[in-house]
């Protein structure tokens, strides 16, 4: 009698083993920008596909503008496993391999058609440069073209000789350096800080962070020079990854892939919009005069040569793919 109650017992175990689901992974997850940011949108997007293709197997929470990472340590955070995903300005590890600061080349490539095919022929060197870091691209994310801050008019470059401007990688270090300027790193979520204390008098940056800083409290001019067009990444911890079962994996890829998709079809939509948001809060908006135009495209011509001698043969194959695209 007792072996039989004793069998019954652990044939009720096992089907309230067999028929209790899985728990979920629960990931969280740095973001750069705000909610409101369309980048931040647009992987709440992700987000929310992950979820739904996964059959809730899989929940990420994210954590906009620092919150949880800061920034400049995102990278070494999804690496070490601290967090699992996350997103950031690929920049911002330029000093560590040259083929991070392919977006950062002024005037290489400023329209969203061509800045797209310099995402397709660089990304097979990103993700190799990512290997050793355990990381893996889910998908690129472009920022509107970048354009300088000032609080007075520019003619010229020489209008920014000692003038301190916000960096936030080597390669803006670099071009403030060109440009005569005083590079001084700062990060996206302390720009309103660093202008109201002094730090920096001017920058070269979006008109999505120029409308999240609300950076009409400290400058009165954006000049629309649209240097370039940078991109954040979002990546995944490669062992992470290969540690979901064939549907969570599938559940990720194909969020990614339509989050990529959705990032280069809305990001030129959004810049006329954010440019016409500084001009009602009183920003002057303007183009670049032909002086200063000049001025920039030889700073431009100079930092793809550097970035060129720096990057070696890898960054030879990007140029040469990137090149015949068009």
């Amino acid at each position: 009698m007792k072996i039989a109650k004793l069998g019954f017992f652990a044939a009720l175990v096992a089907a309230v083993g067999f028929s209790t689901p899985s728990l979920a992974e629960k990931w969280d997850m740095p973001v750069r920008s705000n909610e409101r940011n369309y980048m931040t949108v647009n992987i709440q997007e992700f987000v929310d596909d992950v979820e739904k293709e996964s059959g809730g197997d899989i929940e990420i929470v994210l954590h906009p503008e620092d919150s949880l990472v800061r920034q400049p340590d995102v990278p070494r955070a999804v690496q070490t496993g601290q967090v699992p995903i996350g997103e950031y300005f690929v920049s911002m590890q330029s000093n560590e391999n040259p083929i991070f600061g392919i977006d950062n080349v002024p005037f290489l490539a400023t329209d969203y058609d061509s800045n797209r095919k310099l995402a397709e022929a660089a990304r097979p060197a990103l993700e190799e440069a990512l290997k050793p870091k355990r990381l893996r691209l889910l998908f690129i994310q472009p920022w509107p073209p970048q354009g300088i801050y000032v609080d007075q008019p520019l003619k010229s470059l020489s209008d920014l000789q000692g003038v301190s401007f916000r960096a936030y990688n080597p390669n803006s270090a670099r071009m403030a350096e060109l440009m005569g300027a005083r590079p001084v790193t700062i990060q996206q979520a302390e720009v309103p800080q660093a202008f109201s204390t002094g730090v920096i008098e001017a920058m070269l940056t979006s008109p999505a962070t120029g409308v999240d800083s609300q950076a009409w409290d400290f400058v009165s001019y954006f000049y629309d020079v649209r240097a370039f067009i940078p991109w954040n990444i979002v990546v995944v911890n490669e062992r992470t990854f290969q540690n979901l079962d064939e549907k969570g994996q599938k559940a990720v890829l194909k969020a990614a892939k339509a989050a990529e998709e959705r990032a280069w079809k809305r990001a030129p939509e959004v810049i006329e919009g954010l440019i016409a948001t500084l001009a009602e809060h009183g920003m002057q908006v303007e183009k670049p005069g032909e002086q200063l135009q000049g001025e920039l495209q030889k700073v431009g011509d100079q930092m793809l040569e550097e970035w060129k001698s720096s990057a070696g043969d890898a960054g030879s194959k990007v140029i040469e793919r990137y090149r015949s695209s068009n």
